[in-house]
C-alpha cells in the first residue's frame, strides 16, 4: 500500500490547542536588546542645553548627519512588534488551552500596559501642576511634560494591535504568507497616496498596516516559517536591507528612519514602507544570530539580566525620558558640562557620558516604580484555579478605543495644557481614566499550589507567566533554558 508523502509546500500552522511550550530566552534577549536600543538612541539624539539661565535643546539628527545612518541600528519599533506578535500568539494559544475567552485575554494584556502607564501619567501630571504653581516658566513645563510622555505613542498603536492579534493569528493560520503580502501592498498603497497624491491624512493608516505586518512576521517566526531552510534568514536579512537601501537612496524616502527637523517626510511618523523592509531585515538578523546567542544565554547571570530587563520592559520604555530630563535639570545648571561643536570627538564623549548618567538614573527609577509593573503574588490563594477578573467583549473593545485615543492625545499634547483645569489635558486624561475604569485593574491572585511541592511563590514558571514573561517561548522547547 503506498504511503502518503508529507507535503513540503505548506508549513504547518500554529495549532491553537497545541501543547504548552518551554520558554525561549533568546526571544527575551531580542526584546531586551530592543528596549536598550530605544533608550540609548533617544539619549544620544536628544541633546538638552542650558544657556543664559534657560533650558533648551536640539535634535542631533538635524546637526550630526551620521546620526541619520545610525537610525538603521536604533530604530527598533518593527522588531518590537515582531517580538510582540510572537508573544501574542503564544499567549493566545495558552488562553485557548485554558478555555479563556477573548475578552478576558485582552483585558489581562491591556491591564499590564495600563498599570505602569497610569503611574507615569499621575506622577508627571502632579509634577506639572506643582511646577506651574511654583511659578516655573510655563513653556518649560509644557516642553518637559511633553518630552517625558513621548514613548506613550507606542501604546496608542500597540493596544489596537494586541486587540486584533487573535483575528490576525486566525488569518495567519488560514492564509499564511498571503496576509503579509496583503499588508505590505496596503502599506505601499498608503505611501503612494501620501507621496504621490498628497493625501497626508491617509498616511496614518500605516501605523496599523506597517506594524500589523511586523506582528505577522512574529507569527511566522513562531511556527518556523522563517527559518525552515538555512537560506531563509539570509534572504530576509539581505533582501530587507537591500530593499531599505533602494527605498532610501534611489526612492523617495529619506535615509533617516526617524524624523529629521526640516525634512518633508518622516519614515516613522507616520511609518512608511521603509519600516516594513527594516522589520524583515531585523527578523532575518535575529534568526541568523540565534545559535550563538543561545549558547551565550546558558550563563546564569546573562539569563538573569535578560529576565530583569523584560520584567521591567514597560517601566524602562516609559521612564527613560524622565531619566534624561532629571539629569539635565540637575547637571546642566552646574556649568560643568562642556559644549563642544556638534559631531566632534569631544561632542561624542559628552554624549556617551550623558548616556551613562541617564542609565544610572533610570536604574534608580526602575527600582522605585518598576514594582508597579508586576502583579503581586499572594501566598494565601484559595484552593483551585486562581480567579481571573473578567470583562465583556463590548467593554474590552470600548476600553481599547478609549485607551488608543487617550494615548494619542497625550503623546501629541503632553501632560500640560495651559487652558485646562490646573493646566492639565482633561480630554486625554479623561479618556485614559475611562478606558482604565472599563478594564478594572484588580491583580490576578496566584495559587502557591500551582508551583508544585516545595516551590516558593516567588519562583517558578507560573509566576513568570504572571509577570508576562512566559509570553515569549519556543514551540518545541529548543534552546529554552530555565532561568
Amino acid at each position: 500500500m503506498p504511503v502518503a508523502r508529507p507535503s513540503t509546500t505548506r508549513p504547518p500552522a500554529i495549532r491553537p490547542d497545541g501543547p504548552p511550550a518551554r520558554r525561549d530566552l533568546f526571544v527575551d534577549l531580542v526584546r531586551a536588546v530592543a528596549i536598550v536600543a530605544v533608550a540609548v538612541g533617544h539619549w544620544l539624539v536628544v541633546v538638552p542645553g542650558y544657556r543664559a539661565g534657560r533650558f533648551d535643546g536640539i535634535n542631533a539628527l538635524g546637526t550630526v548627519p551620521i546620526m541619520r545612518d545610525l537610525t538603521w541600528l536604533f530604530q527598533v519599533m518593527p522588531l518590537f512588534f515582531v517580538v510582540g506578535g510572537y508573544a501574542n500568539a503564544v499567549s493566545w494559544r495558552s488562553a485557548r488551552r485554558r478555555d479563556e475567552p477573548y475578552a478576558t485575554w485582552v483585558r489581562t494584556r491591556l491591564v499590564r500596559l495600563v498599570r505602569p502607564t497610569a503611574v507615569l501619567v499621575v506622577v508627571w501630571g502632579a509634577i506639572a501642576v506643582g511646577l506651574r504653581a511654583a511659578g516655573v516658566d510655563p513653556e518649560l513645563v509644557r516642553t518637559v511634560a511633553w518630552l517625558v510622555v513621548v514613548p506613550v505613542w507606542f501604546l496608542a498603536v500597540y493596544v489596537v494591535v494586541v486587540a486584533l492579534a487573535p483575528a490576525m493569528l486566525a488569518a495567519h493560520h488560514r492564509w499564511g504568507h498571503r496576509v503579509l503580502a496583503v499588508l505590505a501592498v496596503a502599506a505601499t498603497a498608503v505611501d503612494g497616496a501620501r507621496l504621490g497624491a498628497g493625501l497626508g491624512a491617509v498616511a496614518y493608516a500605516n501605523f496599523f498596516f506597517v506594524f500589523l505586518f511586523a506582528q505577522q512576521l512574529g507569527f511566522a517566526w513562531l511556527d518556523g516559517r522563517l527559518d525552515r531552510a538555512r537560506w531563509q534568514p539570509w534572504c530576509l536579512f539581505v533582501g530587507g536591507l537591500a530593499s531599505l537601501w533602494v527605498l532610501t537612496h534611489l526612492g523617495p524616502y529619506p535615509v533617516s528612519l526617524v524624523g529629521v527637523p526640516g525634512e518633508a517626510v518622516a519614515n516613522n511618523a507616520p511609518p512608511t514602507i521603509t519600516l516594513v523592509a527594516l522589520g524583515v531585515a531585523q527578523a532575518g538578523l535575529a534568526l541568523l544570530v540565534r545559535a550563538p546567542a543561545t549558547r551565550w544565554l546558558r550563563r546564569r547571570r546573562v539569563q538573569l539580566a535578560v529576565l530583569l530587563v523584560n520584567a521591567h520592559a514597560m517601566t524602562i520604555l516609559l521612564w527613560h525620558f524622565t531619566a534624561l530630563v532629571l539629569v539635565a535639570l540637575v547637571v546642566l545648571p552646574t556649568g560643568l558640562v562642556p559644549d563642544p561643536p556638534s559631531g566632534s570627538g569631544a561632542w561624542w564623549l559628552v554624549r556617551l557620558a550623558a548616556v551613562v548618567l541617564d542609565a544610572l538614573v533610570l536604574v534608580a527609577l526602575v527600582s522605585v516604580v518598576g514594582r508597579v509593573e508586576r502583579p503581586r503574588a499572594r501566598s494565601s490563594a484559595p484552593a483551585g484555579r486562581a480567579p481571573v477578573a473578567t470583562c465583556s467583549p463590548g467593554r474590552v473593545v470600548a476600553a481599547t478605543a478609549l485607551l488608543a485615543a487617550s494615548f494619542s492625545l497625550i503623546t501629541v499634547g503632553g501632560l500640560s495644557a495651559p487652558d485646562g483645569p490646573l493646566g492639565l489635558p482633561v480630554v486625554g486624561l479623561g479618556l485614559f481614566g475611562a478606558g482604565a475604569a472599563l478594564l478594572g485593574t484588580r491583580a490576578r491572585r496566584v495559587d502557591p499550589r500551582r508551583f508544585g511541592p516545595g516551590s516558593s511563590v516567588v519562583e517558578g514558571e507560573d509566576l513568570l507567566e504572571e509577570l508576562g514573561l512566559l509570553d515569549v517561548v519556543h514551540p518545541l522547547g529548543a534552546g529554552g533554558g530555565a532561568a
